[in-house]
């Protein structure tokens, strides 16, 4: 899909301002002087230059406002990728689940409907509700769930990750006819906290670098091994796995080296799931010092109004 632009020019040259109706006395006195009349022209009404304020309207008027209303909302246009490809991509084992964005491309691998809204709006799972049932993948195992493979470019040099969103947006729009609407909503979250006995926390080496790698360990647990994180990092990695958006209340500003086991709250209702490891709650208080408290925050969250499965590319 290229993207194009209204010829603006076309609209603007529309534009051209009518001239100013000249006076009947005008008339009349160069009908006198072809004639040769003598009547004196103290009689007649000195010609007047128009007044600023009509002049004003005339350029102001109705027309003119609809064309740059026009042309206001060509330039508006929300930006849209070179070329995209959406198609549908069942799961089949092999692979990965994401969206991301790597250079002038945006590269969507088994993702749901709502998976896209997400990255489109800049959402949490939280702040998306609605759609059909086909658009959410969490209520179904994956090898039954309706996946889609996106590619989609952007012009050189590549845009913003910001401006990507908007142009998923207009994609979405097009190829899945969907329609949204915002609601403001206050929504549960965790704020991250030291605990009382203070943090366990050691600070990295100036020389270091960043590095964070998430591994399983055993069927339900994981480990999470990192240098150099900051708490910033850290509670976006830690939201998926409180079921929660979680906001740094801290204070902790430095780098720190640290490892974290624990069973995800997202798996914590399963059998067993108990003596593999301990809960991210109490991990967090027992190895790292810092501790979950449950919050209230405003949140904008999108509805989906209506969706269809896309056509072809």
């Amino acid at each position: 899909m290229t993207s194009r632009s209204l010829p603006w020019r076309s609209f603007l040259g529309a534009a051209a301002v009518a001239p100013f109706p000249i006076r009947c006395h005008q008339l009349a006195a160069a009908k006198r002087k072809r004639d040769g009349s003598s009547r004196s022209t103290s009689a007649a009404r000195p010609a007047q230059e128009p007044s600023k304020s009509r002049m004003r309207r005339r350029v102001l008027g109705p027309k003119s406002y609809a064309l740059l209303l026009v042309t206001t909302t060509a330039f508006a246009q929300a930006p849209t990728f070179e070329v995209a490809s959406v198609k549908p991509q069942p799961w089949t084992g092999q692979g990965g689940v994401y969206v991301l964005v790597r250079g002038n491309t945006l590269n969507a691998e088994h993702a749901s409907l709502d998976d896209l809204v997400s990255f489109a709006y800049n959402l949490r799972e939280i702040q998306l509700s609605g759609g059909p049932p086909w658009a959410d993948r969490s209520h179904a195992k994956l090898v039954e769930a309706e996946l889609f493979q996106v590619v989609a470019k952007s012009v050189d040099p590549p845009p913003s990750v910001e401006v990507f969103r908007q142009m998923l947006q207009t994609l979405l729009a097009e190829r899945f006819k969907l329609q949204v609407h915002h609601v403001q909503k206050n929504l549960p979250i965790y704020n991250l906290v030291v605990n009382k006995g203070g943090a366990k926390l050691k600070e990295s080496p100036a020389d270091s670098k960043f590095s964070s790698v998430m591994s399983s360990h055993g069927k339900f647990a994981v480990e999470l091994v990192t240098t150099k994180m900051t708490m910033e990092r850290l509670v976006e990695t830690l939201g998926p796995a409180a079921g929660r958006p979680v906001f740094d209340k801290t204070g902790l500003a430095a780098n720190y080296d640290f490892a974290l086991e624990f069973v995800g709250e997202n798996v914590a209702s399963e059998p067993d799931a108990a003596v593999a490891g301990p809960s991210i709650f109490a991990a967090l208080q027992e190895q790292l010092g810092l501790k979950l408290e449950s919050a209230m925050a405003p949140f904008d969250t999108i509805v989906i109004d209506h969706a269809e499965r896309p056509s072809g590319n």
